[in-house]
């Protein structure tokens, strides 16, 4: 990893960031009614952000692929990648029906799921080969403008893929375009590092809401399931990404040591959007290839989402055991073949998880 720089502690992102959140939460707990006026901070920074996703994840696909001169090693880099997010989702999954099938958290709740809150409408049901074609279907966007206007990251990718292939096809004809499209890369990441230093002010908001509207007697019931999400995250993040880590010969504690920032950004603002830019930075300035950084990391995105696919696996059973569901481990196999498919293309923001 890069030595970092000269620049004290206290001017750094991380540490505002670090200090926005410990605020937030203190005004929330104190203050409750002002922590929850606080939340357009929190929603307004977040939705700025978002409104640069979709350029961001279109223009750097579509640079990292055109910019290359061999496609098949593209093509070979992201089946990799493809294989590799897929595998790792897997164990995610079997690590958050592990944790849940052994802690057993939901049981003793006897919750009654005909005194529960109807909803104003109740997803149609799908099996999972229709959600196979349904997924795919979806793939392919209504038109060219539809994916960034409903910020769809998948579509968003089909596009960028689509038309970096082109653009790599026509050679030199496309070198302007190309030069066009590093250009404007360069003009939208610069608008992302003028709103990222309102970061602390996002997290700060984000945190009081969260603080000021649950508070922690409401969470109560739920605190279990929080804390063993998040002891389960860790636990995947140190022995399994951190074998994978160690596979490679590197260390695990100084990559996270390394992303520090981006990490706080994420925990303080409840969303993984924000980080993306200062992610896609610094793996190049690590020695990663801006081709794969560039293809890679937004790819990611929408199909390397092992949080949400622990959340997912966690939720699902505690639900059952709360209901005392009875779940064989057949039916949390096929639980588990649904999630597969549900978890991909989640939006990178608070909440996406649990609206699958």
């Amino acid at each position: 990893m890069p030595a970092p720089g000269n620049t004290r502690w206290y001017r750094q992102l991380y540490f505002w960031v670090l200090v926005a959140i410990a605020a937030g939460i203190v005004v929330g707990w104190l203050a409750p009614v002002t922590g929850v006026a606080m939340e357009p901070l929190g929603a307004t920074f977040v939705t700025a952000m978002k409104m640069l996703i979709g350029p961001i994840v279109f223009l750097t696909i579509v640079g990292g692929i055109a910019g290359v001169a061999d496609l098949r090693k593209v093509g070979l880099t992201g089946v990799k990648a493809l294989a590799y997010f897929q595998a790792g989702t897997i164990v995610a999954m079997v690590t958050g029906l592990l944790a849940i099938n052994v802690c057993r958290l939901g049981e003793g709740v006897n919750a009654d799921p005909g005194k529960t809150p109807a909803v104003d409408s109740v997803p149609k049901p799908v099996t999972g080969g229709n959600h196979v074609w349904e997924l795919l279907t979806h793939l392919v966007p209504g038109s060219v403008v539809g994916p960034f206007v409903d910020g769809n990251v998948l579509q968003i990718i089909f596009l960028a893929v689509l038309f970096g292939v082109a653009l790599n096809a026509v050679g030199q004809v496309g070198g302007p375009v190309l030069d066009a499209v590093n250009r404007l890369t360069a003009v939208v990441f610069k608008v992302l590092s003028y709103l990222m230093k309102l970061a602390p002010v996002g997290a700060f908001g984000a945190m009081a809401f969260a603080a000021g509207g649950y508070g922690v007697h409401a969470l109560t019931s739920l605190a279990g399931l929080i804390l063993l999400f998040y002891v389960t995250s860790a636990l995947f993040v140190v022995v399994v990404l951190g074998s994978v880590m160690a596979y490679l010969r590197l260390n695990i504690f100084h990559l996270l040591g390394y992303l520090r920032a981006e990490l706080l950004l994420v925990l303080g603002t409840s969303s993984a959007e924000p980080a993306l830019p200062g992610l896609m930075r610094k793996l190049e300035q690590a020695g990663v290839s801006a081709a794969t950084v560039r293809l890679i990391v937004p790819t990611g995105y929408a199909f390397n989402l092992d949080g949400a696919a622990i959340y997912l696996s966690l939720a699902a059973v505690y639900v059952a055991q709360a209901t005392n569901t009875r779940l064989s481990v057949g039916a949390q196999i096929g639980l588990l073949a649904v999630m597969l498919l549900t978890s991909k293309g989640a939006a990178g923001t608070a909440g996406a998880g649990s609206s699958r």
